[in-house]
């Protein structure tokens, strides 16, 4: 019988790529999605995706999306608060195991797997190990369609939200830059593949900066 799982969501291009690997694969059944947006702007943080493009985006996948708001600069102590009646929900509702969609990073690992013990449940990492070419290759011969949203200016330019996420765009990095972004360089959002029952039809909207101009910004509509 499967084990019934829910997917750590971010709406980018490593979120899908797991959740796609785990409804491939016959051990699980993905019950849905959850994704923790700032109770102050209802984005995603860093990522600033606002809510309600992410709930559409879980529509035409086709799965349930939980929105969980956490306060703005929420201590270590709010968070693990939250988070704590969020998992007991998923419990209560037979689901004791999460999907992340980490590569490498071994102290946010722990860290999610430490919160995870503490509230009786366990990690999934589909992803783990896989180099991050590989990983951004089969982002797009999946046939992924994915924008960049968001790069961290010290190391990308200011102007690259907005462009897809395709090998153009890989063969434009730096050698100091990951190819997947796994050291926060930019972030994606995914508009259509093969999870997709039809594509999201977004547009760009204003340009905006968060953390004094750090990061780089560009909103996206649907539609």
């Amino acid at each position: 019988m499967p084990e019934n799982v829910i997917v750590s969501w971010s709406g980018g291009k490593d979120s899908a790529l797991a959740l796609q690997k785990v409804m491939d694969d016959e051990k699980y059944e993905v019950k849905g999605l959850f994704s923790t947006v700032s109770e102050k702007s209802l984005r995603l943080p860093v990522h600033e995706v606002n809510e309600n493009l992410l709930k559409n985006q879980a529509d035409a996948i086709g799965l349930p999306l939980e929105v969980v708001t956490m306060p703005e600069r929420a201590s270590n102590e709010v968070y693990d608060e939250v988070m704590k009646r969020l998992f007991h929900g998923f419990k209560d509702s037979n689901i004791d195991r999460v999907v992340y969609a980490d590569l490498f990073l071994e102290d946010i690992r722990a860290f999610r797997d430490d919160l995870l013990k503490k509230n009786g449940m366990t990690g999934i990492y589909p992803l783990w190990g896989l180099s991050s070419h590989k990983v951004a290759e089969e982002v797009i011969e999946k046939g992924f369609q994915a924008i960049i949203t968001t790069v961290d200016t010290e190391k990308l330019n200011e102007r690259l939200p907005g462009v897809r996420y395709d090998r153009k765009f890989l063969h434009s990095l730096s050698s100091e830059v990951d190819p997947c972004g796994e050291y926060g360089e930019f972030h994606t959002f995914v508009f259509d593949g093969p999870l997709f029952y039809e594509p999201l039809k977004i547009q760009q909207g204003e340009r905006f900066e968060t953390l004094s101009g750090r990061f780089s910004h560009v909103e996206m509509n649907e539609m």
